[in-house]
Parts: structure tokens; C-alpha cells; sequence
């Protein structure tokens, strides 16, 4: 009898290992896919040289010179900081997904003790694949500057900040190919001015997309996307 219930309890155990290990890596999936479609792609910024093309001024009847290769296109990739207004792209062209990420109008205003900042996120599907993303789960503010000095930490979007910035009713739905939405965000931080903003593109913070809080200081203007 003790050798039967042996018995079966040994296969009750290799049932419940069996489903665990079928059931487990389709819960952490969907725990990573929770905010969205996870993007291994690196992020780069290309923007035209502000250099202008050297022109040739000679003689008539001379022979003309030979003149330097036009300029190579400034280009900014991870680890750098993009910058406030740059249009980010993820994804080779002709990808199933591609996307375009563009901070926009970050602004801050005193609250208490506090700051509360208020940023915008423009995300456009360049691809064919849908987009599935929630930036208020994937954005955050990741260094500021106080009167004590520069801080690094993660201050993220709260609903206490959504609301008080006046931003409700936001539209998560998945980005279908060809379209573009901006996604309004909103933060508390301590006293003081912020200085960089992360996008996690996979979810955690292995593949991400870092913004300083100022306008590119040498060029402006997009390539093609």
C-alpha cells in the first residue's frame, strides 16, 4: 500500500514539474511583453552635416579640380545621448519593425517641494509588424541636476503626476503599421531640472534609448526615414 502511495506521489510530482516547466517560460513571456513588443534593434540618429560642400572658383578655360568626397552624415548610436527633437530610429529600413522615436516638449513647474515634469513621446511605425507599446510603464527620467549637485536614479510616470499635468484618457492601443501617435508622460522629481531620459526598448534596461534634455548642438534636420 505505502509503495502505491509512493508511487503515485512520485508521478503527482512529475506532472506538476512537467506543467511547470511547459506553463513557466509562456509566464515569463508574457511578464516581458507586459508594456509592449520587446526590440532588440540599437537605436542611431542621423542628421545632414552642417559642413557645407567645398566649391571650385577658377578661371575659365582651366581644367577643374577634383573635389573632396561630400561630407559623411553626423550620426549618433547608443551609448551616446540623443537629444531633444532628433528622430531616432530602431529597426533596418525594409524591416518588419521599424520605428521612429522623437522627444518632444519637455517642460517643468514647481509643486511643493517637488518638480513635477511634463514630456512628450513621438513614436511613428515605419514597419509592416504592429507596435505594442505603454510608455508611461517604459519611459523614466533617469539623472537629474539639484542645487546639491547631479543625481542618477529611475523617477518614473505616476498617475498622481498623469493627473496633475492634466493628462488622461491616453491612448495605448497598439501602433499599427504606417501611423504616428504622441504619448504625453509625466514625473515627480526633487527640486531641480532633469537631465536625461530612458526608453526601454526590451522592457528592461539591457536595450535602451537615453535622451539629453537639450537641443542637438551641431545639426539640425533629418535624413529619410
Amino acid at each position: 500500500m505505502n509503495n502505491e502511495l509512493s508511487l503515485v506521489q512520485v508521478q503527482r510530482s512529475m506532472l506538476l514539474r512537467s506543467i511547470y516547466l511547459l506553463v513557466a517560460p509562456v509566464m515569463l513571456l508574457f511578464a516581458a511583453l507586459a508594456c509592449g513588443t520587446l526590440v532588440t534593434d540599437t537605436a542611431s540618429y542621423t542628421c545632414p552635416t552642417a559642413v557645407p560642400q567645398a566649391t571650385a572658383t577658377t578661371l575659365a578655360g582651366t581644367p577643374m579640380p577634383t573635389l573632396p568626397p561630400p561630407p559623411t552624415p553626423y550620426t549618433i548610436t547608443p551609448p551616446q545621448d540623443f537629444y531633444v527633437g532628433d528622430a531616432v530610429l530602431v529597426g533596418q529600413s525594409g524591416a518588419p519593425l521599424r520605428l521612429r522615436f522623437r522627444l518632444q516638449n519637455v517642460q517643468s513647474q514647481p509643486a511643493g517641494s517637488r518638480n513635477l515634469v511634463m514630456w512628450r513621446l513621438e513614436i511613428r511605425n515605419l514597419g509592416s509588424a504592429t507596435y505594442e507599446t505603454i510608455p508611461v510603464a517604459l519611459m523614466v527620467i533617469t539623472r537629474i541636476n539639484t542645487a546639491s549637485g547631479e543625481q542618477t536614479g529611475t523617477w518614473q510616470a505616476s498617475e498622481a503626476a498623469m493627473a496633475a499635468a492634466g493628462f488622461t484618457n491616453e491612448n495605448y492601443d497598439p501602433l499599427t503599421p504606417g501611423s504616428t501617435r504622441t504619448y504625453r508622460l509625466a514625473a515627480y522629481i526633487p527640486a531641480g531640472s532633469v537631465n536625461q531620459f530612458a526608453y526601454l526598448l526590451d522592457g528592461e534596461s539591457g536595450n535602451r534609448i537615453t535622451w539629453v534634455n537639450a537641443a542637438n548642438p551641431y545639426c539640425s534636420g533629418d535624413v529619410a526615414d
